[in-house]
């Protein structure tokens, strides 16, 4: 298993069961530290391929844990804990993690040539009273400061080959002996080279969470046409936990060119969800219906956009909701498209309805069909359209006034984002709660393998914004995803 993976296992674990609390009124202002004021980044490297830095206050997620009364939950909560922190090395013996900990946190990976893993390096705070014998629990008591000091476990996995603990208590330990020296080393230059993502902060100060990465993981949209490994643009992702649900938000940020989370606020604020919102709603070009939505539609849906013209910019809107779909788009008059060219519903038959303005079609289609000598109905799905305020809806239901003026108003407000310098817009909106599979944060498989039997992690909705516009090199990007944690 690559050390990228086991340190997100590492990561998001602490987060679900020792982070995500957030920090209460009454704490004390050491607790309410800005995580660009933490102490802990002067003692991260550069050039980390994977940056998580986390300052929560340990001790509302155990105080909440414990009002769990549930037998199994509290063997599960302890169970998981101590097989990742032996995973890694550490064994913590008849100590509490959180009269050890101090609310400080930092995860990183490095590239190692020699290797076909990444090298994983490790800070945190601990009380000062503690001391690294609190933490390894070995038969020869050690109590050194400033002395890197090997980890030997026989017969034991342990990632974490050396640790180091420093005047001011801050505890570095890494799969590698030279990245501790280089995290040392950095700590008495900090002054001079301040933490390497000072600028992508900006906005996301108030976070607790934060992930920082030059990838994303599973995006619908980028590609290595639109983000290759060599731009100098870094995604943010920040961890929430709101009832039972894990919410992560990725930021593509660009500090040179001024993109940064405040420059998602207008793509962010999403609809005001309710029982009616749609499994799939997909805003997109017709020109980019292949790239992007056919995962999302099925064939019969697929069977529309044959006869479309795929050269064209107009937008369209795609709602999926169970067996329900319909696509919205504005009329053209220069070149009206017309439904009942298309070959899927040659022969049917068409009646059409005007109320007011707008124009309601049905095609319908019912045959005689001999088989094995005798003879059956057969009656195809039919069709609706309606005209209405420049728009054209086709779908496989009769849409009601009210939904109309519903889709209407959430189409119009999409187009409202595409002016005439952007050449670039789509937003698609996913939600299945049965899902099982984490679908777009394949390394999160992992997790879920490792702890399948004891907590069941399910990809509940996941929303993805893309937006570029001219003169801009590369795209603003937003994904957001909602993990159901039972």
């Amino acid at each position: 298993m690559k050390l990228r993976v086991v340190a997100i296992i590492l990561l998001l674990s602490l987060l679900l069961f020792f982070g995500f609390k957030k920090v209460s009124a009454n704490k004390n202002k050491e607790h309410n530290t800005n995580i660009e004021q933490l102490n802990i980044l002067k003692y991260i490297p550069e050039n980390n391929k994977l940056l998580f830095i986390s300052n929560l206050d340990i001790i509302n997620v155990v105080n909440n844990n414990e009002k769990d009364k549930n037998p199994k939950n509290q063997d599960n909560f302890v169970l998981i804990k101590d097989s990742i922190l032996g995973y890694l090395g550490i064994d913590l013996g008849n100590n509490k993690l959180e009269d050890i900990y101090n609310n400080e946190l930092v995860i990183s990976t490095f590239e190692n040539n020699k290797k076909l893993t990444d090298d994983i390096l490790i800070i945190f705070k601990i009380k000062p009273e503690k001391t690294i014998d609190d933490l390894l629990n070995l038969p020869n008591k050690i109590d050194q400061i400033d002395e890197i000091i090997s980890i030997n476990r026989e017969n034991k996995i342990n990632f974490l080959n050396c640790i180091y603990r420093t005047e001011d208590n801050y505890i570095i330990a890494s799969s590698d002996k030279k990245l501790i020296k280089n995290s040392i080393n950095n700590s008495n230059d900090f002054k001079e080279k301040k933490f390497q993502y000072e600028g992508e902060l900006f906005g996301l100060k108030n976070q607790k969470n934060i992930l920082f990465t030059n990838k994303f993981g599973g995006s619908i949209f980028f590609d290595k046409e639109i983000f290759n490994d060599n731009n100098e643009d870094t995604i943010a992702t920040t961890f929430d936990l709101t009832n039972k649900h894990l919410i992560l938000k990725s930021y593509l940020l660009n500090n040179k060119k001024n993109i940064n989370k405040l420059a998602y606020n207008k793509f962010i604020n999403k609809e005001k969800t309710n029982k009616d919102n749609p499994q799939v709603s997909i805003f997109t070009e017709i020109k980019n219906i292949e790239k992007y939505l056919k995962p999302f539609i099925n064939n019969s849906e697929l069977s529309f956009f044959e006869d479309f013209n795929q050269n064209s910019n107009q937008n369209i809107l795609i709602i999926n909701s169970k067996k329900d779909w319909l696509f919205t788009f504005e009329k053209n008059t220069e070149n009206q498209f017309d439904l009942s060219a298309l070959k899927k519903l040659k022969d049917f038959n068409k009646y059409t309805l005007r109320q007011n303005e707008d124009i309601y079609s049905i095609y319908s289609k019912d045959i005689l069909e001999e088989k094995n000598d005798a003879i059956k109905q057969l009656t195809f799905e039919n069709i609706y359209s309606i005209e209405s305020g420049g728009l054209q809806f086709i779908s496989n239901f009769l849409i009601d006034s009210k939904k109309l003026e519903t889709i209407s108003k959430k189409f119009f407000n999409q187009k409202s984002y595409n002016d005439k310098s952007t050449f670039l817009y789509t937003k698609v909106d996913i939600k299945d709660e049965n899902s099982k599979k984490i679908r777009y944060l394949p390394d999160l498989d992992d997790l879920n393998f490792l702890i399948r039997n004891i907590l069941k992690i399910s990809n509940e909705e996941y929303l993805e914004i893309i937006s570029q516009s001219i003169p801009e090199k590369n795209p603003i990007l937003y994904a957001e995803t909602s993990l159901k944690i039972p």
